[in-house]
Formats: structure tokens, C-alpha cells, sequence
């Protein structure tokens, strides 16, 4: 629609330029309180205002001239980018069509008050009125066709969009066939109303034996006549569970397949389809034949359990001799205290090269132990203070021959952590010993402990060898070893940090090394959390070496007569009898009324566990306090020693002080 030829009107014109902030007030006051344009109350001042002023000037520029073609252009350009900004806004037609509306009414009322102040006819007012009103209707449809232009894209583009994506749908579904018959996957609807099978490709015949020429498998004829019996039930309750609770479907079941009833085992993944209102449709699924995976997984743990009992055979048959060797080392001691030189040497070389051994048997165990969940933490609140301590005297031997020096700082206030004291013991002692062998002889060693947001950290620092960067993210793998420093031999197995990182991480903590390269040491920082409260508090003190309070009668039981014989002579200061297999100690008992038994577990025809349930149904030995010596000291070893009525399990090689006391707690009478 085009404006009439009724103009110009300078004066009008320039009457509302003049007057434009009072309007601009006016129509601003009108949208907001229009509930009937709801987009506005989100918008700014400034975005609402946003294009007001080129279409004011475009219709303070008609007013002055006469309205040709060309001069209206600008105008209806404005309307579009009005028309499309409120769009994007969120603006319906009616919106609109009243905002626009609301500054018709301000400029005519504005128009009014300009014309009734001026001496011009009615006819000249009229003219300028419906040259306004021509101008507005313009502006109007304009908007009003830009935004139904936009409108009108939208849905093109948006029914465009639908159709690509049913298209890139239908592709992406024969890309999906297409890998799952290059994957070995059998791909299967079944229709949930009617319970029929739907469709099935050719993979899922072959995996299920189903002939192709009598279709696809309902889910109850898949059941029936597919699914192994002692599976049915299990699959159905999956089945109907996922069907109940939507989500994803997962689960391994047996089938026989049909024809040759051979048995298989298969994956199965699938979803519900469901429809508008929450119907269910279909179910879709994919069935894998993974049976040579499953049996390659079973050997893997077949391998990996004969692995465990090899490396539990392999301590217990390097703990055996280990035994005698330190019992005579400890024997010499015993002998005198004032041995010569050379003999004392060698006494405390075998002592250390057995705890040397001994540990590396451990760390070995271990790995394997970690490895497979068997390591169960003893926790206790106690000062972690004790077990860095302990480590430090641990290593201190080794440290003293290299002539190291070991700088300890820690708070002088308890530390409490809830952890196994002996495995974080054993924590800082690998660090610490680690810091030893790869650090020059008389070198400095730090171990700083502080105590950070309830959490303590314990950093240990050497200026050894460093570690390469190339190798700090591998330093906590499993077999993973720096060559030793110049002039020393390889030693360890790789695994102590390892187990170490694991340990750390049993307890809620975490360890981290650091290196400002080759040849500038090395930090390792080990984190844990704080304890509220001690539940118990420990207090040690070093005690002289107590002589037996009273003469025992102990039966010894090994078949190693070295292991034996040895530790008799340690124990002189009771009365000790020996046996090397279960049928001479059950005769020994019947005339040896043993206060004490200990007795190996390993022992030909009859085991540790089995003498000694016959030794408690013997009158002699039925109060007799027992412990067993074992080279295995896995959890269920223990639980083993307990069971068969013994109060102690010792792990070879045991200390012999440790033997010592064990007899000087017993309180049986003597009979």
C-alpha cells in the first residue's frame, strides 16, 4: 500500500524531531505495560529502541517531501530489519503488529498537539493524518511480511533439515549393518505387541543356527529354543527389568544352537523403541558369538592362577633354607659376644643377604597378590610417624655401610592415619631403600613430614642419580628399573615401586616422583589422608632382651632338619625335642608333654594343619600353645593356622627374637 500524495509537511516534520525523546517515552511506557507483548518484558531499553530511530527519520523525511518511490525504499528497509530482529526475539504477528501500533498512536498523538496550536485548514490536518496513517500501515505489513518470510524459511529449512536427517538416518543404518556383519554381529528386531520376530541378518542365522528359510526367531521361540535351561530364567528377568526401567540392555548367556545343539556363549546388547505417550514398539539387538574370547579370558586366568600358586611355591621353597641360614647366624651370636672379626663379619653379612632375600621374595608376592585383589589392609589409627621411623631403622644398616646420612624432619606433634602399620611401613622402607642404591657412598638423604589440609605429605629426597624425564611417567610400572650408578651391580626386581604406588593408593592416598633431571637426584612425595583421632594409642620403648622367665618343654616339627635342629639350639634355654614328620611327633607327644609346639606346615604325608588338630586331641598336648612356620603367608594361610587351633602364624624366615618372645608370653602351667 502506498501513502498518499498529501504532502510536504516541514513544520509536522520538524515538530516531531523535536519532540522525539517525549515519544520515544511515551511509546516505551506503552509496550511495557501491554501484557499482550510478552516479549518485551525480557528485552533492554536499548534492545527495544534498537531500529526506532532510522524508521522515525524515515517517516520525518517523508513528511517534508512528497512520498515518490525511490524515497520509500530506506523506509521499508527499516521495516524488514525491524520485522526480522524482533523475530529472532521471539515475537509472534500480534506482537508485532501491537508494538508498532503503540507508535502510531504516540506520533498522531503527538500530531494532534502540533496542529492544535498552528492555523491550518482541516483539510491539511486530515491530509497529514492519513499520510501518517499510510506511512504506519506500510511500516506495518512490511515487518509483518518479513517476518512471515522468516517464518516460512524456517519451516523449509527446518522440513529440509528432517528429510536430510532421515536420509543421513537411512545411511547410517546401512553403515551400521554393514560394520556389524564385518564385526560378526548378529542384528534382530522383534516386535514387542504381536511378540513376533521382525527381521534378522544373516549373521544372526549363522550364529544361532537358525535356518534361513524359516525366518526369524520370536523371543519366545529364542528363549525356548535357544537359550541354555540354566540361563532362561536370568535373561527373561534382564529382559523384563530393562523393558520396566528403560535403558540399556547388556548381559552373557549359554546357547545350543539349533540343529547341532552345540554349545556357545553369547553377548547381547539391545534398547527399547518406544513411541509417542510411552509405548513400547520393538526391541532392537545385536547378538556376538564370544565364546573364544571367554575361554581365551578363562586360560588367562587359568595361567594367572597357576602363576600365583608358582610364585607362592617358589617363596616357600626359597623361605625354607633361608630359615637355617639365619638361625645360625643367630646361633653364632648366641655363642659369644665377643666373636673375632672375621666371624662376626660373616654373621652379619648372612643376616643382612637373608633380609635382602627376604624382602625380594615379598615385594614378588606382592605384585601377585596386588595384582589379583588378595592384600587385605590391617588398619589401625596410629602416629605415621611410628612406621617412618620404623623404615628409616630398617635401611639404617645398609645406609651406615654406604656411610649415608639420613636427615629426618617431621612435626613434633602425632600424625594419626587409619592404615595397616606394617604396609606403610613397608612403603617408605622401599622408598628409602631405593634412595640408598641409587644415591653415590656418604651422600644425604632427606625425609620431610608435614601436615597440609588433612592430608600428610612425606617427601623423601636424595641427590643420587636422578631419574630421566623420559622415564618419570614409567617409574611406578612393574619391572621398570634405571640402571644402577656407575661401579654397582644391578640389584632389586623392578617392583618395589610398584607396589608401593598400589599400597599408597589402598590407603586413599596417592605418590608422585620428581627429577630436575640426570645426575640431580630425586623426590618421590607420598600423600595420605589424616585420621580424625587416635582409636588406640602405642606407646614402644626399647627393652633389654629378657631371659626366659621359666623352662618350657617345646616340640619343634620340620622336615627340613637344618630348619629344625637350628632353631633348637636358639631356644636352649628350654627343653626342646625335634621331630621331621607328623607320625614322629604324634610319638613323640604321647611321652613329651609340650607346653609349646611349633611346627612347619609343609610337612610330608601329614600337613601342619592336620598334626596339629591330632596334637589337641592328645591328653599331652591337648593345652599346648602352637604356632605354625610356613614359607606361605597369604591371608588364607593364616585363617588356615587359626582354623587347625594354632595362636600364631609365622612366615619364614622369622626372626628368632621374635620366637623368643612368642615362648616367653606363653602362660601355661607346667605339669
Amino acid at each position: 500500500m502506498k501513502p498518499s500524495k498529501s504532502g510536504p509537511f516541514p513544520e509536522l516534520a520538524a515538530h516531531l524531531q523535536g519532540k522525539r525523546g517525549l515519544i520515544t517515552r511515551r511509546w516505551l511506557r506503552a509496550v511495557r505495560s501491554d501484557p499482550a507483548i510478552e516479549p518485551a518484558g525480557r528485552l533492554t531499553t536499548g534492545q527495544l529502541v534498537d531500529h526506532l530511530p532510522s524508521l522515525y527519520e524515515e517517516i520525518c523525511t517523508v513528511l517534508r517531501a512528497a512520498p515518490e518511490e525511490t524515497t520509500l525504499a530506506r523506509l521499508h528497509s527499516d521495516a524488514r530489519k525491524h520485522g526480522r530482529d524482533r523475530w529472532l526475539r521471539g515475537y509472534q504477528l500480534d506482537e508485532l503488529f501491537r508494538e508498532l501500533n503503540q507508535l502510531q498512536r504516540c506520533v498522531q498523538q503527538a500530531t494532534r498537539e502540533f496542529f492544535a496550536g498552528a492555523s491550518l485548514s482541516r483539510s491539511a490536518q486530515a491530509g497529514a493524518h492519513q499520510l501518517l496513517e499510510d506511512l504506519f500501515s506500510a511500516t506495518i505489513h512490511t515487518a509483518i511480511s518479513q517476518v512471515i518470510d522468516e517464518q516460512d524459511r524456517r519451516i523449509a529449512a527446518t522440513i529440509s533439515e528432517r528429510d536430510r536427517a532421515l536420509a543421513a538416518q537411512q545411511k547410517s543404518e546401512e553403515r551400521l549393518r554393514m560394520a556389524a556383519s564385518a564385526a560378526g554381529l548378529g542384528i534382530f528386531e522383534w516386535d514387542i505387541p504381536t511378540r513376533t520376530g521382525v527381521w534378522e541378518n544373516r549373521r544372526m542365522f549363522e550364529i544361532t543356527g537358525q535356518p534361513e528359510c524359516q525366518g526369524p526367531l520370536s523371543c519366545q521361540a529364542f528363549v525356548r529354543e535357544l537359550v541354555h535351561p540354566d540361563d532362561a530364567q536370568a535373561l527373561i528377568t534382564e529382559y523384563t527389568e530393562t523393558m520396566r526401567h528403560g535403558g540399556d540392555f547388556h548381559t552373557i548367556f549359554r546357547i545350543l544352537r539349533i540343529g547341532d545343539r552345540a554349545l556357545r556363549i553369547v553377548e547381547m546388547h539391545g534398547r527399547f523403541s518406544t513411541e509417542q505417550g510411552g509405548f513400547i514398539r520393538s526391541f532392537t539387538g545385536s547378538l556376538a558369538d564370544i565364546t573364544r574370547r571367554m575361554l581365551a579370558e578363562e586360560s588367562l586366568r587359568e595361567t594367572d592362577r597357576r602363576k600365583d600358586a608358582f610364585l607362592a611355591t617358589l617363596a616357600h621353597e626359597l623361605r625354607n633354607p633361608l630359615a637355617p641360614i639365619r638361625n645360625a647366624a643367630q646361633i653364632l651370636k648366641q655363642i659369644s659376644a665377643d666373636l673375632p672379626p672375621e666371624v662376626e663379619w660373616a654373621r652379619v653379612m648372612v643376616e643382612r643377604q637373608c633380609a635382602h632375600l627376604t624382602r625380594l621374595i615379598d615385594d614378588l608376592l606382592d605384585v601377585s597378590r596386588i595384582s589379583s585383589g588378595k592384600i587385605r589392609l590391617q588398619r589401625e589409627v596410629f602416629d605415621i610417624r611410628e612406621a617412618i621411623q620404623s623404615a628409616v631403622e630398617i635401611n639404617l644398616p645398609t645406609a651406615s655401610e654406604r656411610r649415608d646420612r639420613i636427615n629426618v624432619s617431621m612435626p613434633s606433634e602425632p600424625v594419626p592415619v587409619d592404615g595397616d602399620r606394617t604396609r606403610l611401613t613397608q612403603i617408605f622402607s622401599n622408598l628409602l631403600d631405593n634412595a640408598i642404591k641409587y644415591s653415590d657412598d656418604d651422600s644425604e638423604i632427606s625425609i620431610v613430614a608435614a601436615v597440609h589440609d588433612a592430608r600428610v605429605e612425606i617427601v623423601m629426597s636424595d641427590r643420587g642419580m636422578g631419574i630421566p624425564v623420559s622415564q618419570l611417567a614409567r617409574m611406578f610400572e612393574p619391572y621398570v628399573q634405571l640402571a644402577p650408578p656407575e661401579g654397582r651391580g644391578q640389584s632389586g626386581l623392578g617392583i618395589g615401586l610398584s607396589v608401593v604406588q598400589n599400597l599408597v593408593g589402598m590407603h586413599g592416598g596417592h605418590v608422585t616422583a620428581a627429577s630436575d633431571g640426570v645426575g640431580k637426584g630425586s623426590r618421590f612425595t607420598v600423600s595420605l589422608p589424616t585420621a580424625v583421632a587416635f582409636t588406640t594409642v602405642t606407646i614402644r620403648t626399647d627393652e633389654p632382651a629378657k631371659q626366659p622367665s621359666r623352662r618350657l618343654r617345646v616340640l619343634v616339627v620340620d622336615d627340613n632338619r637344618d630348619a629344625a635342629e637350628s632353631l633348637a639350639v636358639i631356644l636352649d634355654g628350654h627343653e626342646v625335642r625335634c621331630a621331621f614328620d607328623g607320625e614322629e611327633a604324634l610319638s613323640i607327644a604321647q611321652e613329651f608333654h609340650a607346653d609349646a609346639v611349633i611346627l612347619d606346615v609343609g610337612l610330608p604325608g601329614m600337613s601342619g594343619y592336620e598334626l596339629a588338630q591330632r596334637l589337641r586331641r592328645l591328653p599331652g598336648t591337648a593345652r599346648a600353645v602352637m604356632a605354625t612356620l610356613s614359607g606361605f603367608g597369604a591371608p588364607e594361610h593364616l585363617v588356615q593356622s587359626r582354623e587347625a587351633g594354632c595362636a600364631q602364624h609365622f612366615v619364614k624366615p622369622v626372626n628368632p627374637e621374635t620366637l623368643i618372645d612368642f615362648l616367653r608370653n606363653c602362660e601355661r602351667p607346667m605339669l
